[in-house]
């Protein structure tokens, strides 16, 4: 069986199995990690034409509590350190397919709402991080609306961080401004759990230099 490099170094990092992998006489548990690995490539190729991805590890499900395997991947068009991850359960002779890549689609627009809600406030905004806890399957494509995302309509277990300069704060009464800053997001209707973190300056360490925390859960 012909595969190609990047398929033969995956295998090999799962796999005791590498003269095996090399020659392409794969065993059987190994035919079904290649056949498995494709899927996912193929999922997220029909899921995201416009980006192009190679499969780089896995954390298989055998040997788990866990009935779904972890495919980690990268993408040519975005420049990032850490992989991103797929999950890939068996159903049937195919497999169900999750991702989290989407919310690169849909980060930064969402960000851009948050912002403009909040500008209203006259809060010293440093930054705000967008995230997501859940992984969406194929009923979601690369047209995903971050509007549907951003009020929950779509659940993508938006998990949002705010950080804001306390040095340019007015007023030091943090409960208040966290109270103002959830009255803010639901009339909005802005759905997800947010983390507000106060730091004593717009250039301070997130850890040494906090002088607030707390989450809302909108």
């Amino acid at each position: 069986m012909e595969l190609t490099a990047s398929e033969k170094k995956v295998l090999n990092g799962i796999s005791f199995n590498t003269e095996e992998i090399d020659s392409g006489n794969l065993r059987e548990s190994d035919m079904a990690l290649l056949k498995e690995m494709r899927a996912v490539e193929s999922y997220l190729t029909a899921k995201y034409p416009n980006y192009s991805f190679e499969i780089t590890g896995c954390e298989p499900k055998s040997g788990t509590t866990r009935t779904y395997s972890e495919w980690y991947f990268k993408s040519a068009e975005i420049d990032r350190e850490s992989a991103f991850i797929a999950m890939s359960e068996e159903d049937g002779d195919s497999f169900s397919i999750r991702d989290a890549f989407f919310g690169q689609l849909i980060g930064a627009p969402i960000k851009n709402y948050l912002e403009q809600f909040l500008a209203a406030e006259k809060l010293p905004i440093i930054r705000i991080d967008v995230s997501f806890w859940e992984y969406l399957g194929d009923e979601y494509d690369d047209k995903i609306s971050p509007e549907k995302v951003l009020t929950g309509e779509i659940d993508a277990g938006n998990d949002f961080k705010i950080f804001l300069d306390d040095s340019m704060l007015k007023e030091k009464d943090y409960s208040a401004i966290k109270e103002k800053i959830k009255n803010c997001l639901q009339a909005n209707n802005v759905s997800g759990e947010v983390y507000l973190v106060i730091l004593s300056n717009a250039d301070g360490d997130v850890a040494r230099d906090r002088v607030f925390s707390d989450s809302i859960l909108l």
